[in-house]
């Protein structure tokens, strides 16, 4: 099984991990926050349940589709600080917008 810091690696993020720890008490996700050093963000991941989710592929693709449609109408309406008021999506090195490991889990 890999290791959170392992899957993070997989993602295109900025600054070094400091620090990985579980984020709140989900019910159906498991949520962790990613503390980085330099100056960098802070991040979540966040291992999809696909028992309930079962098509990660849809369920990324809506994410992707909705956080675009806000992001674009919050710029077009001159908006300030936009990363602040929608999510961004941090893809895989690889391009995707979600890992799936060697247990068949789906992080994003």
């Amino acid at each position: 099984m890999e290791t959170t810091e392992r899957i993070i690696n997989h993602f295109d993020i900025k600054g070094t991990v400091e620090q990985v720890k579980k984020l709140g008490n989900g019910l159906i996700n498991d949520t962790f926050l990613v503390e980085t050093g330099d100056g960098a963000p802070r991040y979540v991941l966040q291992r999809i349940n696909t028992a309930i989710f079962t098509d990660p592929d849809l369920l990324q693709n809506n994410i992707l589709a909705v956080t675009s449609h806000i992001r674009n109408k919050l710029a077009m309406e001159g908006v300030d600080d936009i990363d602040r008021k929608v999510l961004t999506v941090v893809k895989t090195r690889e391009g995707n917008s979600y890992y799936r490991d060697e247990d068949n889990n789906c992080w994003r």
